[in-house]
């Protein structure tokens, strides 16, 4: 991870720059679902990071990130170069997350049925 700072259209910023960016959080939230199946209840949220999470295979700073969370745990399940990037693994986050809770919770209802 670099030490750069960047603005959400992948220029760079200065450090007093980025400091404003940090701070205006709703500003960096591109993007938020909450997703409840059955009991559970899973938030998939995408963010503006100012900070450099690493390099993208094709040498771009990585700016955006998908993370998921419940009341246990959180996760990054995607990074991103550009604000339409991100706009679309967030779609497909949720997607994905979706299909696979309504599975997980039919499945445990059959598998209780059966008990």
């Amino acid at each position: 991870m670099s030490g750069d700072y960047y603005r959400s259209d992948g220029s760079r910023a200065t450090a007093e720059e980025a400091q404003r960016l940090l701070l205006d959080v709703r500003g960096r939230l591109l993007a938020q679902d909450v997703i409840r199946v059955g009991a559970v209840t899973v938030v998939v949220s995408t963010w503006f990071t100012v900070i450099d999470l690493g390099l993208a295979a094709n040498g771009r700073p990585l700016l955006w990130q998908t993370i998921v969370s419940d009341t246990t745990m959180h996760a990054d399940i995607g990074q991103y170069t550009t604000r339409d990037k991100a706009v679309r693994g967030h779609a497909q986050a949720v997607s994905m997350i979706t299909s696979r809770l309504r599975g997980l919770v039919a499945r445990a209802a059959l598998d209780e049925a059966r008990s």
